[in-house]
């Protein structure tokens, strides 16, 4: 059931909720300093690849974050068929007899079953029912709904507005990645892969490769003479990793509920560099502390993981996409100057202060990211003049990027 007694956080501090998509990831958030944490059970969830918690493990997790005063709230986030609905319902009252602080729906027939048979279970809308101005959030409240994860396109101006609707929190997207389509309703990947995103499993078609053409029309209206058209890369539909941390100020002071780190696809030590890293801002931001962001935190940030960062449309950014190459990108190590084949080694010279260590994975980057060469750093390299000779199992080019 609902635990009143966790701790609500600093006065004037945002909550912080952080991914769990794992036990292991669920152990960082908490040691790191979160507030909260989103889960999912092995159904119903908005992220269906995710290792996701057992019913054995969920009620564990529960047990868990309490003991340690972390609020736990459970997705519930798909869209449900006929079919399944006495599944959900079973479902709903199992997690408010377990003890979950809060459920997150995107249906609105299971938002009405779960008003029905668990009353006091709290319910949070999903960013998937795209509530977008004050007359949606303050219909939210009335259907009984104690927060809104609004869309994801609103900007903070507009957030600020509609915190203003008494009787309910606003919850915002801080951190992690951002769908190509409107408030993640997207139909690509059920239309491309048979695989829907509404119902937790996107095969995340943005993150492919595809080409720009245009044509004539023949007198049926068929398409023909295709023909290319210049684009700036071929990932047209791929979009840069959210990171509002340089202007975390701004939007802790909005003032929302509640500020979420997408991932719960990534990895626990993620999820504890995020987590942690966000929490001494929040921290020093609430004592009143002047506070700036640091570069090493940026820096510690992009090498958990970034397709590179945008400040997203909360902030008003307008570099939202990233169509050179779609996954992780590390940080820049350097440009290869020279490669033995003899000796398989990739001589690298350095462009900034980060070495490469023992253990670190290492991309070498080319204008073809699918032609891309991975190592691994085996014994910590000697820099000399600035360079650094590392073992690369395949030839890469002079002029080649390295990254970690």
């Amino acid at each position: 059931m609902p635990h009143d007694h966790l701790k609500a956080g600093p006065a004037a501090s945002p909550e912080l909720l952080a991914p769990a998509g794992s036990p292991e990831a669920l152990a960082a958030a908490v040691a790191a300093g979160a507030d909260a944490v989103y889960l999912a059970g092995r159904r119903f969830g908005a992220r269906h690849y995710a290792a996701n918690f057992s019913d054995d493990e969920l009620r564990s997790a529960v047990d868990y974050a309490h003991l340690r005063g972390v609020r736990v709230y459970v997705t519930v986030n798909t869209l449900v068929s006929d079919a399944e609905l006495p599944d959900v319902v079973r479902y709903l009252l199992w997690l408010y007899e377990t003890g979950a602080d809060a459920v997150l729906v995107q249906d609105t027939g299971v938002a009405a079953l779960a008003r029905e048979v668990v009353p006091d279970l709290p319910l949070h809308a999903s960013t998937q029912m795209t509530i977008h101005n004050r007359e949606g959030v303050a219909r939210a409240a009335r259907e009984g709904f104690s927060r809104v994860v609004p869309a994801r396109e609103l900007t903070l101006p507009e957030i600020e507005d509609i915190v203003e609707v008494p009787g309910i929190g606003i919850e915002v997207f801080a951190h992690g990645a951002l769908c190509y389509c409107y408030s993640g309703q997207c139909l690509l990947s059920s239309v491309i892969g048979g695989r829907s995103g509404n119902r937790g499993m996107c095969a995340q078609p943005c993150r492919k490769p595809y080409r720009l053409v245009t044509a004539e029309k023949d007198e049926y209206g068929r398409p023909r003479d295709l023909r290319a058209v210049p684009a700036e890369g071929q990932y047209l539909l791929s979009t840069r990793d959210l990171a509002v941390y340089p202007s975390l100020d701004r939007i802790a002071r909005a003032p929302v509920a509640s500020l979420k780190i997408e991932g719960r696809m990534r990895s626990a030590e993620y999820v504890a560099t995020v987590v942690a890293i966000y929490r001494r801002a929040l921290d020093a931001i609430a004592a009143g502390e002047v506070w700036s962001p640091s570069e090493e935190d940026m820096r510690d940030l992009a090498l958990a993981f970034n397709r590179k960062f945008t400040e997203g449309y909360i902030l008003g950014a307008s570099n939202i996409m990233a169509r050179d190459r779609p996954g992780n990108r590390g940080i820049l190590l350097g440009t290869v100057t020279g490669y033995d084949p003899g000796r398989r080694e990739a001589t690298v010279r350095l462009t900034g202060e980060v070495v490469p260590r023992s253990g670190d994975g290492l991309a070498f980057c080319t204008e073809d990211p699918e032609r891309d060469v991975g190592a691994v750093v085996r014994g910590t390299p000697a820099v000399r003049r600035g360079m650094v000779r590392v073992g690369v199992p395949a030839p890469v080019g002079r002029g080649t990027g390295g990254s970690s």
